[in-house]
């Protein structure tokens, strides 16, 4: 067996394995022989048929594995043992035809994608900038509104707003708008307009006195919910989802949500019952701080938009063996999806400017050392939780709190390699900001988000 290597260009070559029968007519006997000690033909015990009978059922199959096994190893060999980088996977060279059952001499040819040469090194006369969301009066407003709501009490009230929480009692009616006979009657049902999907229904619950009565029609209102309707109307779910009558409600009872006071046990409820802030400028203060840790997730992001740009261009115009990648897509699709797809263009520029990037990020990862360790891997689940938590309105959450929830992202495989990959970038960018020149600006909300709409224009 000999294999030889010839570069068509600087990132195409053609990988030439040339075999002879003998290099593998002993492994196929062998390998024969073993078929038909497991797989015995009919007549003959497990090992005694005649070796023309045994090479006439299993030969083919056999000779084909085989050389499959020794041409594969033989390439993937001589790829890492002279260490050449290649893109995707081998694929057959379309000159290759060979009759493996009869052709004494045989000569295999793979392609080869080769990534192109990136001699980018990081310096501080590269720049990236880095936007730091300026934190207005207006976002402090803003957040210790929200707060004051989510940390308010229900209290009686006498008129209803989008917010209420209302108790009545409900009662079907035919089509002519009588009470129907057996029809579904509910006592004291919890009602809220803010729930609702229809706002033309919901609209007949805001501005309401306790002892109002009016028709609403519930399927209209939860946009046929039926989870929504069988709650509403205490019935079972297949009653739930076919129910579409209007009901008239009597409301019995209006609560609604009365603000926290601006005190110490609500500083306490927002910032933590650490905290020891007692007035409210301190706490507006606070507050701003709160806000803008909050922010700095989206300006990290946005460094990696722009660091992306940047490094990208300063590695140049880099080839790639686009007709062989395009062909490599192509072969992969038809495995998975078992039917020939055509790549297109907008589908090959996309995978080659990704391509592209994740050439420039391995070898600047390598160039600055970048290794993950079980710390980062910690660090990146715990400010994963954190971001988790900010959604749902928890901005200072208790740090055993925190740690509770990083452990349960890491037992679910699909968070654990998210979050893995979040260990990988945050070390890599991490890097790269103390490797090259950061130009810090201080930018509107307004302005931050007109950097992806200007991007996409």
């Amino acid at each position: 067996m000999n294999v030889s290597y010839n570069q068509i260009d600087a990132v195409n070559a053609v990988l030439t394995v040339d075999l002879k029968r003998e290099d593998f007519a002993a492994d196929v006997q062998k390998e024969v022989a073993a078929m038909g000690v497991r797989h015995p033909l009919k007549g003959f015990r497990p090992g005694k048929a005649p070796k023309n009978l045994l090479m006439k059922f299993y030969g083919a199959g056999v000779t084909a594995d085989v050389i499959d096994r020794m041409v594969g190893k033989a390439i993937y060999d001589y790829i890492r043992e002279n260490k050449l980088q290649v893109l995707g996977e081998p694929l057959p060279n379309e000159d290759t035809k060979v009759d493996i059952m009869k052709d004494e001499e045989m000569t295999f040819k793979y392609d080869l994608g080769l990534a192109p040469a990136i001699e980018l090194k990081l310096n501080k006369r590269i720049n990236v900038p880095y936007y730091n969301i300026e934190v207005t009066d207006q976002m402090v407003d803003d957040a210790i509104a929200h707060d004051r709501k989510r940390l308010g009490t229900l209290v009686d009230g006498e008129v209803s707003d989008k917010e209420s929480m209302l108790r009545g009692s409900m009662i079907e009616l035919d089509e002519q708008g009588n009470d129907k006979q057996d029809g579904v009657k509910v006592e004291r049902t919890v009602i809220s307009p803010r729930y609702m999907a229809n706002d033309d229904e919901a609209a007949k619950f805001v501005g309401v006195k306790v002892g109002d009565t009016f028709t609403f029609n519930p399927h209209k209102a939860y946009d046929g919910n039926a989870a929504e309707l069988q709650g509403l109307l205490n019935i079972d779910r297949n009653q739930a989802a076919e129910m579409k009558s209007d009901f008239r409600v009597t409301i019995e009872e209006i609560k609604v949500n009365q603000e926290a006071e601006m005190n110490e046990e609500f500083f306490k409820g927002v910032l933590g019952v650490e905290t020891d802030v007692k007035d409210e400028a301190s706490f507006r203060e606070a507050v701003r701080e709160m806000i803008g840790r909050a922010n700095v997730p989206e300006s990290n992001y946005r460094f990696t938009v722009d660091a992306q740009r940047v490094l990208t261009e300063k590695a140049g115009d880099l080839q790639l063996p686009e007709e062989f990648l395009k062909r490599f897509l192509k072969l992969r699709r038809e495995q998975e999806e078992k039917e020939a797809t055509e790549v297109t263009d907008e589908e090959a520029q996309g995978m080659f400017k990704q391509l592209r990037w994740q050439l420039v990020k391995d070898h600047l990862a390598q160039e600055l050392g970048v290794k993950v360790e079980k710390e980062d891997i910690d660090t990146a689940a715990f400010i994963f939780a954190q971001q988790q938590l900010s959604q749902y309105g928890i901005y200072n959450a208790p740090e055993d709190l925190v740690r509770q929830q990083a452990e349960r992202f890491m037992q679910d495989e699909r968070a654990r390699e998210a979050i893995h990959e979040h260990a990988i970038d945050n070390k890599f960018y991490a890097a790269v900001r103390e490797a090259v020149k950061v130009n810090e600006k201080t930018v509107s909300v307004e302005d931050f988000r007109k950097l992806y709409e200007d991007e996409q224009k």
